[in-house]
């Protein structure tokens, strides 16, 4: 009785197999790409399951297209599905082969060809193939693609253009990793732009929309460092236009980018916004924190350099120095160097001579002692000279 239960068991199992299979081999590739589109918007909402399987799923596409039969191809949707695959990640060898097969009808040859110009880095061809394709005439789910693609490869010629088509790419794709995408590339041309209205706008609305996504993390330390260096926020004013983004952040993520912004300022020059980013990222820390620790240590350096400079010493004294990691740490010393200077400041003559690209060093490397202690000498040449009512010693070039 048991082995025959056992039989029927595996019976029903195979055919429950069978059925799997064959409803397997039943999708088409544009089936398959719809999943991976859809694995992917949930990447960009931060599914990190779906992060890892994502390149099982490129694979299992790419398996597929090659497999294909070349009647597959006179179909529109599929040739697009291939295309789409192509853009979101697939492997261009796959395509190439395709397109040597002479199975994909002639009219469907150039957009294939432009988007593997466009992936393998060939931007002249990729913009004479691509540019003659108007999304909004192309099927939605490959439009948005497609106008992140134009995009990309008009940036360099056409930076307005550039924005308009991935204003486009979201507008067509929302809630898509071409969306999550488009706003982080986005973020970053207009702070080339120095809009700083408009970043402030598009960071508000990624951190909403896509705070969790599996790449925000990186994009937000980037966007620290961009917003300093742009001037995007190179004063208080500016500072404050940012605080409804600070505000959608989650508060783990806003005071990280808070911290990573007062060190990018602190580097650059800009005092004035350290302090701000600092005291913002101490607001409810953990206390006895490396967050804490840092926090503290950002605020004393910007202090020590203005009227406060009492209350930035005792700061910077009360540092936990082994909460810090040791770029900071070094970052601690060369500030309490620096604090003992303002404190006893030598004869403007036995100044030493200060690099002129100090803060542009300390901005591209910033871990590099040197640059950094600088630039808070120079920071502090110019405090202390204002002080006195005389004119900081001028560098030798």
């Amino acid at each position: 009785m048991n082995a025959r239960r056992l039989a029927h068991a595996l019976a029903a199992a195979a055919i429950v197999a069978w059925f799997g299979a064959a409803a397997a081999s039943a999708q088409t590739i544009s089936d398959l790409t719809l999943d991976l589109q859809a694995l992917q918007a949930r990447i960009a909402a931060g599914d990190k399951a779906a992060y890892a399987s994502q390149a099982e799923r490129i694979s299992a596409v790419g398996a597929a297209i090659v497999a294909a039969k070349p009647e597959v191809w006179q179909s529109t949707r599929e040739t697009d599905a291939a295309v789409i695959y192509l853009l979101s990640g697939g492997q261009p060898r796959d395509i190439v082969r395709l397109v040597e097969s002479g199975a994909v009808p002639a009219s469907q040859i150039p957009m294939m060809r432009g988007a593997l110009a466009y992936v393998l880095g060939n931007e002249a061809e990729a913009e004479k193939r691509l540019s003659q394709f108007d999304v909004r005439q192309l099927p939605l789910r490959l439009a948005g693609p497609m106008a992140f693609a134009q995009s990309v490869i008009a940036t360099s010629r056409d930076s307005a253009k550039a924005i308009e088509l991935l204003d486009l790419a979201r507008l067509l794709a929302p809630g898509t990793l071409v969306e999550e995408a488009a706003l982080r590339r986005e973020v970053m041309l207009e702070a080339d732009q120095h809009a700083v209205d408009s970043v402030a706008r598009l960071a508000r609305q990624y951190a909403s929309r896509f705070g969790a996504s599996v790449y925000a993390e990186a994009f937000l330390q980037t966007l620290a460092g961009t917003l300093i260096q742009s001037g995007a926020i190179d004063s208080p004013d500016n500072f404050s236009k940012f605080r409804g983004f600070f505000a959608a952040l989650a508060p783990d993520a806003r005071r990280g980018f808070l911290l990573g912004l007062a060190r990018a300022a602190i580097l650059s020059g800009r005092f004035e916004v350290a302090a701000m980013a600092a005291a913002a990222a101490l607001d409810g820390v953990p206390p006895d924190s490396v967050e804490e620790a840092r926090g503290r240590l950002y605020e004393g350096m910007a202090r020590i350099l203005t009227p406060d400079y009492d209350a930035g010493l005792a700061e910077l004294q009360g540092v936990a120095q082994a909460r810090l990691d040791r770029h900071d740490q070094e970052l601690l010393a060369a500030a309490r160097g620096v604090a003992t200077f303002l404190h006893e400041p030598p004869a403007s003559s036995a100044a030493p001579p200060l690099a002129a690209d100090a803060a542009a060093m300390a901005a591209a490397n910033p871990n590099d002692t040197i640059a950094q202690t600088i630039v808070l000498a120079e920071a502090a040449l110019n405090r202390t000279a204002s002080l006195a009512g005389v004119a900081a010693p001028k560098e030798n070039l």
